[in-house]
């Protein structure tokens, strides 16, 4: 018994699709990573609660969240997307987030761990914003 598969014409058709389709996605790649960073700035905000100080150069830290797209002025090609604090409340972040305690271990900020949160709620928003590229992919 003597079996030929011919598959030469697959494996050609394969590459290309596979190449197109890493072209659409490069194209696509600072949207989606802007969509995804507004999505979690979005659920940040939502976690985080306004204090009553007001009045000159306070800024509240809800109203301080900044979303940054990097990655491919790097060189390695790939991107990413950072959500943080602006510059007059970044420094807050790691003291709301993980809590503080005074000299002698009493807690004196409770933890909020409000970037957890904010990441677990917006998973579901992410997931869909990746079925969408998917399914872009897919019909291009």
């Amino acid at each position: 018994m003597n079996v030929q598969l011919e598959y030469k014409n697959t494996l050609d058709d394969m590459v290309a699709e596979i190449l197109r389709s890493e072209k659409l996605l490069e194209s696509e790649q600072a949207e989606l990573m802007q969509k995804v960073g507004k999505t979690i700035k979005g659920e940040v905000q939502t976690q985080l609660a306004r204090s009553e100080k007001s009045g000159g150069d306070y800024k509240h830290m809800k109203d301080d969240v900044k979303v940054t797209v990097s990655g491919k002025k790097t060189g390695d090609g790939v991107m990413g997307v950072v959500v943080h604090g602006g510059k007059k409340t970044a420094y807050k972040w790691h003291m709301l987030d993980d809590g503080t305690r005074n000299p002698d271990g009493t807690v004196h900020t409770p933890a909020t761990h409000f970037t957890q949160k904010a990441l677990k709620a917006a998973e579901p928003k992410i997931e869909q914003i990746l079925n969408e590229l998917e399914k872009k992919v897919v019909e291009a």
